[in-house]
């Protein structure tokens, strides 16, 4: 965990996840990334500067942007962190997971606005379905009073052994931020099991995948968001992580729309990892 993707709006929700990403990086010499997404009218990379003069509204929104980079940038560089910056022009295009990817990111760290949740903030919903295939964990965090703290951290799953290396990426996630991981399991009516069976699921699950001793906790629930978000509050968690499968269908369980509700109605940060863009 070496490389932190953060992308930010410059909104004070953008720049809560940018501190959460400084405190990271400087406690494990990690470096940031720092980028900005700017929508426009055509493919700006291929402008001439005679042409991009053609369009001067945009010109200003790019010379505001860069303003605002630069000033992060240079308060990232007075705490000691090692940080660079980068201008994604967009007409609608994504080119964010081939920079991820050129780039061997290890993490990406959002903000978030707790009212309206994550797809109403930040860079919005066709950003966050790119960052659904990056197969990388993504950490959605919300503004804090003091220094974020990673102690106890539940990680929802299912058990199944198509999340199992995914889940090993996750839990060392959680433990790069200073957390432990705890096990939850949600039982529902929709596919109820005996708390006998769903331990004994458990702990042939960690016999394969897992790397570190785990508790493992079962709550039922009439979904699995609402069991997680009523076990996390109930337990107190410091944060909640989840790997999702790649899947639009409300119906599955942990569908990435599970995520968003989560960061909807949890005042703690949520990391998450699709297990389908990581297996690719």
């Amino acid at each position: 965990m070496k490389k932190l993707l953060v992308p930010t709006d410059f909104s004070a929700y953008a720049d809560a996840a940018l501190d959460f990403a400084r405190q990271l990086a400087q406690k494990y010499d990690a470096e940031i990334y720092l980028t900005h997404v700017v929508l426009t009218p055509v493919n700006w990379t291929k402008l001439t500067k005679e042409q991009e003069n053609l369009y001067p509204d945009t010109l200003e929104i790019i010379r505001k942007a860069k303003k605002e980079l630069s000033l992060r940038l240079e308060r990232l560089k007075e705490a000691g962190v090692r940080a660079s910056e980068w201008l994604h022009f967009s007409d609608g295009k994504e080119r964010l997971i081939s920079y991820i990817s050129a780039e061997k990111i290890d993490m990406v760290v959002m903000g978030s606005h707790g009212k309206y949740g994550f797809k109403a903030h930040v860079l919005g919903s066709n950003t966050y379905t790119v960052l659904r295939k990056a197969g990388i964990p993504v950490v959605v965090v919300k503004p804090s009073e003091g220094a974020f703290t990673f102690g106890k951290v539940v990680l929802a799953t299912d058990f199944k052994e198509a999340s199992g290396k995914a889940f090993q990426t996750l839990g060392d996630t959680i433990r790069f931020m200073g957390g432990t991981p705890e096990l939850l399991y949600v039982n529902t009516p929709a596919n109820f099991m005996e708390n006998s069976q769903i331990k004994q699921l458990g702990e042939e699950f960690l016999q394969k995948f897992g790397l570190y001793p785990h508790e493992i906790h079962i709550y039922s629930a009439y979904n699995v968001e609402r069991g997680i978000i009523q076990f996390a509050q109930e337990a107190d968690v410091d944060a909640v992580a989840l790997i999702t499968h790649g899947k639009t269908d409300l119906q599955q369980l942990f569908s990435p729309s599970v995520t968003e509700n989560l960061v909807t109605y949890l005042d703690k940060p949520v990391i998450s990892l699709n297990v389908t863009a990581f297996d690719q």
